[in-house]
């Protein structure tokens, strides 16, 4: 019979015994939202962060694919994921990031994530997408009109790319990434507009905003993450800089102590 003193040397030794390769030192403060895309079936792409803030494909029939790192998901010009609105989305200050693999644009612009209210008079909290004549990454957001750069590397080129942007509104630094260097950088001094709509992934079906190709990893913050950063989530992938899979190692293992009390 196991008894309620086995269960909790059971529970230290596997607390001692999580992965070595969890990296402690990565701030987690302003975790929004992070989606592995390694389900590998069905619609939904769970949200990692504890959030709940949970994408599924609500347009089309976007696949399960090979990622940057694990799983990924496939979007073929006419599908999209969703997460409904969250206040939690409502950024002043963000980082928005994900690994890419794209081989060429498809529709009027290439849409890999967006807030944002589409249409006439719609605006836009964050996005980044490509651009439809260059295929570089076009980033922007509305704050009582648009606030939109383009940068200078061409990513649809059939490879993975790691893509960021960052905006801290106080300072007004808004940059875009492209595998762990700025590309391009602005200061357009303002406060985000902040629309209560979708956040749309992979493409948008108000309009002819469609991805092809596959994203992977993809995360959201409240906070500009420094080039520090974002380079160590490219090189570790979510997952591990995260902590994911030690949190549900450790979330089952307790779930599992408190049914003997």
């Amino acid at each position: 019979m196991i008894t309620k003193s086995t269960w909790v040397i059971w529970f230290g030794l596997t607390i001692f015994s999580l992965p070595l390769s969890v990296n402690a030192e990565f701030n987690k403060k302003g975790l929004v939202a992070a989606w592995l895309f390694d389900e590998g079936k069905g619609k939904v792409a769970k949200d990692s962060s504890g959030n709940e803030l949970h994408a599924e494909v609500d347009k089309g029939k976007a696949k399960w694919g090979e990622g940057k790192f694990g799983g990924g998901m496939v979007f073929d010009g006419s599908s999209q994921a969703t997460v409904p609105d969250n206040e939690l989305m409502h950024l002043e200050d963000f980082t928005l990031t994900a690994w890419m693999n794209s081989p060429k644009i498809s529709g009027k612009w290439q849409i890999i994530a967006s807030k944002e209210n589409r249409g006439a008079g719609g605006n836009r909290n964050y996005g980044i997408f490509g651009n439809i004549n260059s295929g570089v990454i076009h980033y922007s957001f509305t704050s009582g009109g648009w606030k939109s750069f383009d940068a200078k590397t061409v990513v649809t080129d059939g490879k993975w790319h790691y893509i960021t942007t960052t905006y801290d509104s106080p300072k007004g630094d808004f940059k875009l990434y492209i595998d762990g260097k700025v590309d391009h950088q602005v200061k357009p001094g303002a406060v985000p507009d902040k629309p209560e709509n979708k956040f749309f992934i992979g493409g948008c079906d108000i309009g002819d905003y469609w991805m092809t190709g596959t994203l992977d990893d993809m995360a959201v913050f409240n906070r500009e993450l420094s080039e520090k950063e974002i380079n160590q989530l490219m090189k570790d992938g979510l997952k591990t800089s995260l902590a994911i899979e030690a949190k549900e190692k450790l979330f089952t293992t307790w779930s599992r102590l408190k049914m003997i009390n």
